[in-house]
Order: C-alpha cells, then structure tokens, then sequence
C-alpha cells in the first residue's frame, strides 16, 4: 500500500549532538576542528567548509534541468554536504555513505547532525558521507506554498483540498519553456525526478559506487533510485520500507496491526496487565464513543511545555492511535490515559494528544526548509496512486471516492467508521488531498517496469519496527518480491517506524555492520533485535488512593507510604518522559509544580511537581548511558514527596527501557523511619 508516511521525529539527546558524535567517532572536538581547509575538490566541484561540529561538512550544489524529458532550460538548484572521512592518518576512505530522509518533505542534510552522523558513528572515520536534498526540501529548489504549509483546521476538508490545488497551480505558473510557455511543473518533483538528481550529484562528485540507505519514504525513494541506477550503489538499506508496486486500498492492515500491537504492549509489561480490565481495544471502543458524542477539553501542559487549552474529538483519536506507529510514547501510554478519561479525568489523555504535535504532527506552521508540506503533497498526488483515478475530473474523483468508502464493510475500522478514520492527518496518510489535484500532463512513474526490479547481487538489507503499522512487517514479503536483490529482512520485536537514524541502537549496528562487509549480509548477527518491552503505563491516578503501592522488601512502612514511593518515582520517570518529547527545557507538570532540564540533558529538577493531584514532587534525576545502550539511560533520583499529611526522602535507581523485569529500587525514609521497596521501572 501506498501512503505517504511521516518520519517522525526523534526526541532530544541527553548528550549534545555534537558531544555524542565526536565520542562515538573516538575523536575529542578540538582534535574534529584542527587543521579543516576551508576548501575542498570533489570531481569537477569545489566544496565550501559550512560546519566543523559534529562532523565537518562542505557544502555545494549542482544546476540541474528542472524537466529532463523536454527542456534543458530552465535549471533549478540541487544542494548537498559531504562530510569527508576522518580516521586522523589520512587513511584513504573505504567508500561513501549516502542517507535519504523520508516524509516527504523532509531535507536529508537537516538530519544528519542528530540522525545520521550518530547512526554511522565511528563507521565515519573511514567512509565518506553525503547528504543531498531531494528537488522541493531543503535549499533544493524547496517548493513553498503558504496555503499548505500555513494550514489550520481538519485536513479532511475542501478548504484542504483547495489550498492542494492551489500549491500545484502556483508551480503550474512559476516556470516557463524556452517560447514563453509555462510549465506543468506540479509534475516534476517526482522521486524519479530526485533520482536522477542525486544520480547527477554522485557522477558529478565522483565517489560512487554508494551505500545508500534510505527511512520510510526515504526507503521508497531508495527503491526507486536502485530500480534506476543499479550500477551506482554498492549496498542498499531500506529502513521501514513499503512496497512500490501495490495500488492503494484502505488501511485495513493499520487498524488490524494496531489493535494486536496494543494488546502486545500491555501483556509485555506488568502495569499494564496488572491494572487492566478489559483488552485495550475494547477501552478504545469506549472512549470512542464517548468523544463522538461530546469532544473533550481543557488545559494541560502543551507540547512546548506552557499551559495550552486542548480539544479532542473521535477523529483526533484516530490520529492518535496512528501516530502510535512511530511513537512508543503512544502506545505506552494511551491505554491508560483512555481509562482514566472514561472515568472523567481527561488531562492525562488531553496532554499525550498535543504531546504528539512535536514528535508526529509538527507539520503545519513549521519552516518551509525544515519540512515542506508543498513537497510532500506534490510527491503524493504524483506518484502514489489514490483511491480514484487523477485522469478524472474533480467531480468523477468525488464519485469514486465515496463509492470506495461506500462499500467497505460496516466495521472495517470498528469502533470507528470509516470516514472517521481516513479523516486522519493527510500528512500521515493522504486519501482526499489530491481530489482537486491538476490532472498530470507528464507520465514519469516511479518504476519503469514490473519487478523484480534489482540486480541479483545487490546486497539489499531491510530493516523494520515490529511495532509498526506504517511500513507493517506483513507487506515485506511483498517488497521482496517486487524488488529482488541478494535482500535479508530483519524485524526489531517491540520498535516502532524508523529503527536507524539513531532511533535504536540495534537498527544502527546493523546499518554499521551490513556497510562494512555487504557480501556477508547473510551471516549479520541479528540477536540485538529484541529490543525492550515498552514501558506502558499503568494507571494514571487522580488521587494518591489510586495509585498502585510500591512493594516493600524491607523496613516497616504503611500503605500511603509506599503510595506516596511509587508516586515519587512515577511522577520523575514522567518528568523524564516529558523533557524527552516536548519542545522546551522547561514543562508544568500536569496537576501543578514544575519540571526543567539542565544545560545538557543530563539531569532534570522537579519543583513541586504533580503527576497525582496533590502529591507534590521535588529534587533531582541524574541521567547517565546504562550499561547496556538499549536500557536507554541510567537514572539515579533524589527526590522528596508529600501527601496526606505526610513526608518521604527516596532515592530511586532504574534504567528508562529496560526489560520486562526491571525495576526501580528505592531506598527512602519517613519520620526517622527507613524503608526499602521497589516498583517497576517507569
């Protein structure tokens, strides 16, 4: 299935960006920034310096014809980094990387400071890297249409679908041919058209043949760009990839995976099992209803951190639960937060849904060089075929998109119909927003003929989130097919969209090791893909009497004491959680206090913080790497907690994504009175 797939993003490091590549690359900073020319040559080309931290990169561009089928004239500018190998020996470079963003919409070099320099990480010491813009993001010729990009309200709306027609109307206008003609150019940011253009750059550079590894749409432009030009790649990734053949039908595939991924979840992790009553799905069916019938709102603490008045409808938690595909957050929390607001306590559910705005959603309002929503919109009506025919009129396209919805079953996405759920964002998936699209003059499809589409010793290797209902792991065998190649398919148990891109430390070493030696793809050591069981929260209380008591293992204590320690411990993995997710060092707490990290992500302060309603909160997490890189990190809290009249000091040890099994041991006092206990790991 076709659809146009956000790349989410990542939340921040507790280490800088700069500090964790140059650790990971065993070079200091100043070491990194000694003796850069400002200057280099590359095939016919001389790069400028344009950064020495993380990596040093040069930046250039190339002019290439805006429509290679018909006019050399006129040229639109293609911009990319290269960011040359360093080992300190001037060790000749064993290859060159190549990374493709996904979206689309999203600019490949924007995400190499914080995605691919740590992914490749000490792999950069001996292979080049570069990073080029696909035409429309970036600096690539970038396509900026206010209307899209400045978008509010429903996207399942003709307000959305006029404001579609009328980017591709504006890039209909903005070229013209040699006779003064204009060009069809909504046509001409297809991904055969970014192909040609990162063929281009590669030839002109002189460094192929690549490695090219592309995420989520990214991996689909990586298809194309292989099927194409097989001869310039050396080995190919594909992160979170879908198929390039499949015509377009509804998600059933996403609600079906969805509903078995929540179940997964909560059996995984025993707050969840412990304090669930029935399947997760059927809450959802519940909650449903309830915000079909009356939408809910109120303030919470915001994706930025303030105070924000939020709203919620049915349709909203379709976008949700969507969302959930590549955002642990989500389906660690949302079961929970569903209970408690079918109970009447709906902050819990209201924060998470605007929480989602920064990792998932944070498309409209957002710098046209940082994401383009023109981009993707074009690339969307483009090349992935819709549920109606774009050589139709407006009207026929109308007709036949209401039939399609017209004959799904009755509870194909039960509890939610079906116009519910294709209401969803259109930038996650897009079903109506080319309804109004100008019917296509130029025919460039992505795939030149059916597959398989590779050579067969090309090492292909493909990596998935188990958890994904985006790019399910149900569609692989598919791609397989379609595509051919020497290819392998690994699945990371509980990972979501996007494995690489230093998304999870497993889906990184496989991208490194696979790079090294592509001719031993069958022998990669793929142990690493059980990654841990996400953390699912089990109960959020609306009073100290609701919440789960901690386990005493020894010392004497009452039960609001050991209330009052997992309340500790649960609100400063909460904090931890919020920092990591939110656009902001500073955050409210949701029930009152606050909660701020330091200056370099590695220790967070709670003044008064309130997860419970009337359990204040206060002291100090300390963050360090655990020991095993996909623990996550190592927290040591010092932490003072109240309720009810009463007074606790904790320290409390876990690790953020630890096992099933983990736990959080805490050591605390009340009244001269001394108590050890664990609960689990938040």
């Amino acid at each position: 299935m076709y659809s146009g797939r956000d790349i989410v993003k990542r939340p921040r490091l507790h280490l800088s960006a700069a500090v964790l590549v140059t650790v990971m690359l065993g070079i200091a900073p100043a070491l990194a920034r000694a003796s850069v020319p400002a200057q280099v040559q590359l095939g016919t080309q001389t790069l400028s310096l344009c950064q020495e931290s993380p990596v040093v990169g040069y930046c250039g561009k190339i002019d290439v014809p805006l429509d290679r089928g018909v006019y050399q004239r006129p040229q639109i500018s293609i911009s990319f980094e290269w960011y040359p190998a360093d080992d300190g020996k001037d060790s000749a470079a064993l290859g060159t990387v190549v990374p493709v963003e996904g979206g689309p919409g999203y600019p490949s070099i924007g995400s190499v400071d914080e995605g691919y320099a740590p992914m490749y990480g000490p792999l950069l010491k001996r292979w080049n890297m570069l990073a080029v813009d696909n035409r429309g993001t970036g600096t690539s010729a970038v396509i900026n249409c206010p209307g899209l990009q400045d978008f509010e309200g429903p996207t399942a709306s003709e307000a959305y679908e006029q404001a579609a027609a009328e980017c591709a109307s504006s890039l209909n206008g903005h070229w013209h041919g040699p006779h003064g003609a204009p060009i069809h150019a909504a046509d001409l940011f297809s991904t055969a058209a970014a192909a040609a253009d990162m063929a281009q750059v590669i030839e002109t550079l002189g460094v192929g043949p690549v490695d090219l590894y592309g995420d989520s749409y990214g991996s689909y432009f990586a298809q194309v760009f292989a099927a194409r030009f097989p001869q310039m790649l050396r080995s190919l990734t594909l992160d979170s990839t879908y198929g390039g053949e499949a015509e377009e039908t509804l998600p059933y595939t996403d609600h079906d995976e969805l509903i078995r991924h929540l179940d997964n979840v909560c059996e995984r992790w025993s707050p969840c099992t412990e304090n669930e009553h029935q399947k997760p799905w059927a809450t959802i069916g519940e909650l449903a209803a309830m915000l079909r019938a009356d939408p809910i709102s109120g303030t919470v603490p915001g994706a930025k951190g303030r105070p924000t008045t939020v709203t919620m409808n049915v349709v909203g938690l379709v976008d949700l639960l969507n969302d959930a595909a590549g955002d642990k957050v989500i389906y660690g929390d949302v079961d929970a937060a569903a209970r408690a607001a079918l109970k009447g306590y709906s902050a819990p559910l209201l924060r998470l849904y605007e929480q989602r705005i920064v990792l998932d959603e944070d498309y409209f309002g957002e710098s046209v060089k940082v994401y383009s929503v023109g981009l993707y919109t074009d690339v969307t009506c483009t090349d992935y075929p819709p549920l109606y025919k774009l050589s139709g009129s407006s009207s026929q396209r109308r007709s036949e998109y209401e039939r399609v919805i017209s004959e799904a079953p009755a509870n194909a996405f039960a509890p939610f119909t079906t116009e519910e759920w294709l209401a969803q964002d259109q930038n996650t998936n897009s079903y109506s927003a080319c309804l109004d699209w100008p019917t296509p003059t130029i025919n460039e499809p992505p795939f030149e003929h059916p597959g398989p589409e590779l050579p067969a010793d090309l090492p292909v290797l493909m990596l998935g989130g188990e958890m994904d209902i985006w790019t399910p792991p149900a569609e692989v065998a598919e791609v397989i097919k379609f595509l051919g190649g020497n290819s392998r398919y690994i699945e990371l148990a509980n990972a979501t969209h996007v494995v690489g891109e230093a998304d999870t430390p497993c889906g990184d070493s496989l991208v490194r090791t696979f790079v090294q030696a592509p001719d031993s793809l069958g022998s990669i050591d793929a142990s690493c893909a059980q990654e841990p069981p996400i953390h699912a929260v089990g109960v959020y209380a609306q009073s100290l009497e609701e919440e789960p008591p901690a386990t005493r293992i020894g010392g004497k204590s009452t039960p609001t004491e050991l209330r009052l320690l997992a309340a500790a411990v649960q609100t400063a993995g909460d904090g931890i959680m919020r920092l990591a997710n939110i656009d902001g060092v500073t955050d409210h707490g949701l029930n009152g206090g606050k909660v701020t990290e330091g200056e370099d992500g590695a220790e967070v302060t709670y003044k008064a913080d309130q997860l419970i309603p009337g359990v204040p909160v206060s002291g100090v997490s300390v963050l360090r790497p655990a020991p095993q890189e996909s623990d996550g990190s190592l927290v040591k809290a010092t932490l003072t907690v109240s309720g009810e009249g009463i007074e606790g000091q904790a320290s409390a040890s876990w690790t953020t994504a630890g096992g099933a099994s983990d736990v959080a041991h805490i050591r605390a006092r009340f009244d001269g009175k001394r108590i050890t206990a664990t609960v689990p790991a938040p």
